[in-house]
């Protein structure tokens, strides 16, 4: 393929094609590339556009049909997306408590707000976001920690995830790279297990969140939630008063757990349905209960155990403390 002649763009003409191009399908575009870690020189021919072109688009400094070009890329998306949304996660159960997570990770993302999802241990808070994440490739999900729960290191994550200036840098530059890159390119950003987070920490997604109008949504238990009401110290107002959507999941219910048993093993008799219900009311939820029930499939599959409720009863005991 030819290239065409590089010509000087002006700062007038950049200027003139911010506001000719479509910047949603820009940001669609970006986000999509970044998340699939494909290169422009290895996209290019796929969209059907030379690579200069494709650089020159997302500089702003395009000088051919943006139109036409932007018809290929919209169609090279929409395929992808398709074909993503059409594909099932095998791993991934829909209860009623990834309903109510979903619709406050859609209403943040959409809309530039900020929420929370409070509830216990092993209530499909992770996977949910993880599956948000699967269907919708530009969400950034942080997952702070006892030894990942300081400001330098939430921000310093952050920077990472949207391609910002490096860790080696000050911490204000790299707070101003990330605001810029966030104010180009809107996301949905998830704080998972954010009841670790320090003061600080909170401070600094505030700053963002303020300066930029992305999403952010924060998953963590009731000890989250305590604190962000303003319980501890007055600070936590400023917090809190952001949280435009706060929703909290009350628990597993027994429906709940026949939709998980069905989508690991269709027909478990109901005694051990009765007895995996029983199990996710207890610490841990439905994590510990599914696992123990895939432990149980594998062992009537690999090694012809039956599978009735002295089996689970067996193997929770196992695991028991």
């Amino acid at each position: 393929m030819i290239e065409p002649q590089r010509v000087f763009t002006t700062s007038l003409e950049v200027a003139i094609n911010k506001r000719v191009c479509d910047e949603k399908l820009l940001s669609r575009f970006t986000q999509w590339k970044e998340q699939s870690g494909n290169s422009l020189r290895k996209l290019a021919p796929v969209i059907g556009v030379s690579y200069t072109s494709l650089g020159d688009y997302l500089n702003y400094k395009y000088r051919g049909d943006i139109r036409l070009l932007e018809k290929k890329i919209r169609k090279f998306l929409d395929g992808k997306e398709e074909n993503l949304q059409r594909s099932k996660n095998p791993e991934f159960c829909w209860i009623s408590s990834s309903e109510l997570i979903w619709e406050v990770l859609q209403a943040c993302d959409e809309g530039g707000e900020m929420g929370a999802v409070i509830g216990p241990s092993g209530t499909s808070k992770t996977k949910t976001a993880k599956e948000y994440q699967r269907k919708n490739p530009g969400t950034i999900i942080l997952t702070a920690s006892p030894t990942r729960r300081g400001f330098s290191t939430i921000l310093k994550a952050l920077a990472t995830s949207v391609s910002a200036c490096n860790s080696n840098t000050a911490l204000d530059d790299i707070l101003r790279s990330v605001i810029g890159k966030l104010k180009d390119f809107r996301r949905l950003i998830v704080v998972d297990e954010a009841m670790f987070l320090k003061w600080e920490s909170f401070e600094v997604i505030r700053n963002v969140y303020d300066a930029t109008g992305a999403g952010f949504i924060y998953l963590g238990t009731s000890r989250l939630y305590s604190e962000m009401r303003g319980d501890t110290r007055f600070d936590w107002d400023q917090i809190a008063s952001r949280l435009t959507i706060r929703r909290t999941i009350q628990g597993i219910s027994y429906e709940d757990v026949k939709m998980v048993c069905n989508s690991v093993y269709s027909g478990l008799p109901k005694g051990c349905v009765d007895f995996l219900y029983s199990v996710s009311q207890q610490p841990g939820r439905l994590r510990v209960m599914t696992d123990l029930l895939k432990k149980a499939v594998k062992f009537h599959e690999v090694y012809g155990t039956k599978l009735d409720l002295n089996l689970f009863k067996e193997l929770k005991n196992m695991n028991d403390f």
